[in-house]
């Protein structure tokens, strides 16, 4: 399957789950989710997951609390209603459906390829004038970047602790604080530097 057609399929997917009011029809998506994840490396599935879990618990109480209808639990000014179980259960599955969705596009496919799809599929729109290669062009070169830039960072970082002996969280905040700023100064005056190993395998 194109990346194209992965994006759309994507698209379609998050509009049906907007549409659909039954929670039966979510929890037939939840029963189907797990036999899509066993194509995806572990490695890749775990990633992230403990903020997104926690995100996920926020919503789902925000949602679940003070709503009207037949109170089920009560503690203190503190109420759960049928209504409110069931709005929440819907909101929280209908966005950890939209994450998990996503997870499964980016580890199914390269991002790269996914940022040169998105710029096929909202290319009619430079017919307006609407600068879509050039913002795709700068997107797929920032994001081609970020392991260099991460490595450099890190190796800066880790130099720079050894050479002064810093230690305690505040001094080494302070000391990311100094180096930080002026890196992402210099990246951006002279970003070529990061591509310097793959013009050079190309010209190979």
């Amino acid at each position: 399957m194109s990346p194209e057609i992965k994006i759309i399929t994507y698209v379609l997917f998050i509009i049906f789950l907007f549409f659909i009011q039954d929670i039966t029809v979510y929890l037939v998506i939840l029963a189907v989710i797990p036999m899509l994840l066993l194509r995806i490396p572990l490695k890749s599935l775990m990633s992230g997951w403990i903020p997104i879990a926690i995100f996920l618990i926020f919503t789902f109480a925000g949602n679940a609390l003070f709503q009207q209808g037949r109170i089920v639990f009560s503690a203190g000014p503190v109420f759960l209603t049928e209504e409110g179980l069931s709005i929440a259960s819907m909101r929280t599955m209908r966005l950890f459906f939209m994450i998990t969705g996503a997870k499964i596009l980016t580890a199914t496919t390269k991002i790269e390829l996914l940022i040169i799809a998105c710029g096929n599929l909202l290319k009619p729109l430079e017919f307006l004038r609407v600068p879509v290669r050039e913002f795709f062009s700068i997107m797929a070169l920032t994001v081609k970047s970020l392991p260099e830039l991460k490595n450099e960072i890190i190796e800066t970082y880790r130099g720079q602790i050894k050479d002064a002996g810093i230690t305690g969280f505040r001094n080494r905040a302070k000391l990311i604080s100094l180096f930080l700023m002026p890196l992402f100064v210099k990246t951006i005056q002279s970003p070529e530097r990061f591509f310097k190993e793959d013009a050079k395998y190309e010209k190979d």
